[in-house]
This record gives C-alpha cells, structure tokens and sequence, in this order.
C-alpha cells in the first residue's frame, strides 16, 4: 500500500520537465524572432518615408524657384555643380550641399535623419542649354540629380534613393 501512494504522488519526472522546456525554447524563439522581424520592417519603412518625405520637399521647393526665378546664374552650361544660385522676387535663393545636407540660404531642407553626401553629389545641378537653330530659340533647363540617405547606424534602416528631374526655365533666363 506504501508503494501506490509513492506512484501517485502527482509530480513531474525529469523527462516531462525536458519537454516542456524544448516546447517554450521553440515557442520564445518564434514570438521572439517574430517581433524582430516586425522592428526591421518598421525601421526601413520609417527611414524610406523619411527619405521620400524629404525627395518630395526638396523637388517641389527647386522646381517652384526655378519656375519663378527670374534669373539663374549658376551652374555654366553642361558644367555639374553642388550649388545653384537663382534669383526669384527680387532676392538670391542659394542651393548647396554642404555638411550632409541639401540647403536653401544656408537652412538645412531635409529632416535631421537624411543625408545629403557632397562627395556623391558633385554632380547635383547641371545647366542644359538646347537652340533650335531653325526656330532662333533657347531652351533652358536645370536637371537636378542629388542622392539622399537615410543616416542611421544599423545596416536593417539603410535606404538610399536618388531625386532625378528637369526644370524648364523660361526665356529670360
């Protein structure tokens, strides 16, 4: 009678415990890389719609300026160059890159987390000038190439895009 009373006592033996253990190992490591994953995606996504952000403010803010600018006088024709200089209403609007940044007048137009390389972007502003000899005609156009980088220390939030488009000048320019 002793000897039932020892077998039914209700615990775990050590193969049991060995289990249940693998069984929540697995399960921690899913749940855990699983979340992972989830911080990743979230951390590229931010950093490509920080950048995009940035793409659409700075191509909106160029193209209003050239549009409306009544003179352009940098870059010489077919000459790339990190700067622009326009006027528009009367005051010079300058573009450079400079420290990491796309400027306007000095003013960084690009969010703290985006980068604008100098080295990479030597060849941010070219000035093409088409004539169309038949017609005694000029056309003006500044294309804007400038490489943008989400400025972040973990290789999971790298992105890197580019911002490449033509303004057409009016005559006067």
């Amino acid at each position: 009678m002793i000897k039932n009373n020892l077998q039914n006592n209700g615990g775990f033996s050590l193969l049991e415990l060995l289990i249940y253990i693998s069984i929540l190992s697995i399960l921690i490591v899913a749940i855990s890389s699983t979340f992972i994953s989830l911080s990743k995606g979230r951390g590229q996504s931010n950093a490509k719609s920080e950048v995009n952000n940035a793409i659409r403010f700075a191509t909106e803010l160029i193209r209003q300026d050239l549009k409306n600018a009544s003179s352009v006088s940098t870059p010489a024709s077919g000459t790339p160059n990190k700067s622009l200089v326009l006027v528009r209403d009367g005051s010079t609007i300058t573009y450079d890159i400079a420290n990491g940044y796309l400027t306007r007048n000095g003013v960084n137009i690009t969010s703290g987390n985006v980068l604008v390389d100098a080295a990479k972007n030597a060849s941010a502003f070219t000035r093409v000038e088409n004539t169309n000899t038949a017609f005694n005609t000029t056309n003006v156009s500044i294309l804007v190439n400038i490489i943008f980088d989400y400025n972040s220390t973990s290789p999971d939030w790298k992105y890197t895009t580019n911002l490449r488009t033509s303004v057409s000048l009016y005559a006067n320019n």
